[in-house]
């Protein structure tokens, strides 16, 4: 049995969606208010809990004590949102999964066994419908086990021909499955929430594509999938929202198929997904909301600027009409210190005093002169201990591939630390054969430019000197640089063969 996670405080955009759709629900609804009554055989509970599925929990809705032994009436004058529900016992027994949808005033007869075959439901022709599903699926499930294992039975046997015979049945009853899903659930009752979750499971048909040599076109194939993931599912329906098998796919599309392409193809298919949810915007809210969150506190490298994305075309565009101001804000202040210095972005010259702690600006030493292809601009506090032993990490790379010849970066290291007698005195004692800066002075404020009064000390930043394009904004492991930079100039050749072909 699934295990249930009961959330006794609800979060508060779970709070914010129910309130917006109760407001909604005022016009629509044919009567106001709600009466579910549950009769169940056997009940020993004192306590009986109505749960509505939200993201990957369960989140009580209301409680109460039984009227009579096994009848309990949940009454009020609210309106409960649409979506899948659970009666869960007082000892957090799962008894039944259920539809809340426009009719919130029905009876619905079960017991504490879970078979189905005695349930019943009055005034609730969608449970109805989800009740002869789960019957007739149960009834296929005991038949496929019997099935399955005659025909292990039989394979083991040897008798091929016997065990090709149950192989067989096992494929019709799929099929009869399916049909019985799509022609008396889907396509008669459409806008039932239960048909739709039905759809919703089906993959998507992704068509043969071949090759000019007919082999199968996987990138082709890979396309389209991406293109056509959300064809089963109704994204302009906010009831998706409490049913437990949307986050799920929203997280396999969203952090696994699609997690690592490159920003701008995560931005596109971003922009694709939530144009389909503009039309219901109880589902706008939830999914940009999620997809702001999840990306924003990624940690893979470029993500931020998907983040920013988001933000300057939702949040910031107007679109999101539920923040305040002071939300607002927030979001254009978090934009405002990470876009400047998101992968992609021109790095500018920096001009910062050496030991020497020359006032002449002409004296300071500039972040683009440099032979290398690449630079690092490499943040520190000498007091840090992380950055004293990243800063020899970092010594050992550089000096194990001048030795081979293959250093192909500079270091342009930035010491941060008020004390400037200490920095000299680190920077003398290790004798790092790189430029080392500080002493808090130079041609613009470098800290608040790449964010180091936010993150601290040590950061990292690399530059392609070609153009001065920021290549890197989050610190690696030292010793992976080399690796970095051979998957990058990959990367960067196939871009160039790409621009050609085309």
């Amino acid at each position: 049995m699934k295990k249930l996670i009961l959330v006794f405080v609800c979060v508060i955009m779970a709070l914010s969606l129910s309130q917006v759709q109760a407001q909604k629900g005022k016009s629509n609804k044919p009567k106001q208010g709600h009466e579910l009554i549950f009769h169940i055989k056997d009940s020993p509970d004192n306590l009986l809990y109505l749960v509505i599925h939200y993201n990957d929990k369960l989140i009580i809705k209301d409680s109460l004590p039984p009227v009579s032994p096994g009848l309990f009436v949940f009454k009020g004058e609210n309106v409960y949102d649409d979506g899948m529900y659970s009666l869960v016992s007082e000892k957090k027994k799962l008894y039944l999964n259920f539809i809340i949808d426009n009719n919130q005033f029905f009876e619905y007869y079960l017991d504490t066994t879970g078979n189905v075959d005695n349930f019943y439901t009055k005034n609730s022709p969608e449970n109805e419908e989800m009740l002869k599903f789960q019957r007739k699926t149960t009834q296929a499930q005991k038949l496929a086990s019997e099935w399955g294992k005659k025909r292990k039975q039989f394979e083991e046997l040897g008798q091929t021909d016997s065990a090709e015979y149950y192989q067989q049945k096992l494929v019709n009853i799929n099929d009869e499955m399916m049909h019985f899903i799509n022609e008396e659930i889907i396509a008669k009752h459409p806008d039932y929430l239960f048909s739709k979750m039905q759809k919703s499971y089906q993959a998507v048909d992704v068509p043969e594509f071949k090759t000019e040599t007919g082999e199968i076109d996987r990138v082709a194939q890979n396309y389209y999938f991406k293109n056509h993931y959300w064809d089963n599912v109704d994204l302009a329906d906010h009831r998706f929202i409490f049913i437990p098998s949307f986050e799920p796919k929203l997280k396999e599309y969203f952090l696994n198929f699609i997690y690592h392409t490159e920003s701008d193809t995560l931005n596109k298919y971003i922009d694709l997904f939530l144009a389909k949810t503009e039309a219901d915007t109880l589902m706008y809210h939830y999914c940009v909301d999620w997809l702001s969150y999840n990306f924003e506190t990624d940690k893979i490298i470029g993500h931020d600027a998907v983040f920013c994305h988001i933000a300057k075309t939702n949040q910031l565009a107007g679109k999101c009409y539920w923040l305040d101001e002071d939300i607002l804000a927030k979001y254009q202040k978090r934009v405002k210190r990470i876009e400047p210095t998101l992968i992609g972005k021109i790095a500018p010259e920096l001009f910062i005093p050496d030991t020497t702690m020359s006032e002449n600006p002409a004296d300071w030493k500039s972040s683009y002169r440099t032979n290398k292809p690449y630079t690092i601009l490499w943040f520190y506090d000498p007091n840090c201990p992380t950055c004293k032993k990243e800063s020899k990490n970092l010594r050992q790379v550089y000096d194990s591939l001048e030795r081979i010849g293959q250093r192909n970066f500079d270091v342009y290291a930035i010491g941060d630390n008020a004390d400037l007698n200490l920095w000299k005195k680190y920077v003398k004692e290790n004798n790092y054969p790189w430029i080392n800066v500080g002493g808090n002075k130079g041609n613009l404020d470098y800290l608040d430019y790449f964010g180091i009064y936010e993150t601290g000390n040590p950061a990292m930043f690399i530059m392609d000197n070609r153009d001065h394009r920021i290549i890197l904004n989050k610190r690696i492991d030292m010793f992976n640089l080399p690796q970095f930079f051979e998957e990058y100039e990959k990367i960067e050749q196939r871009k160039r063969e790409e621009g050609r072909a085309e």
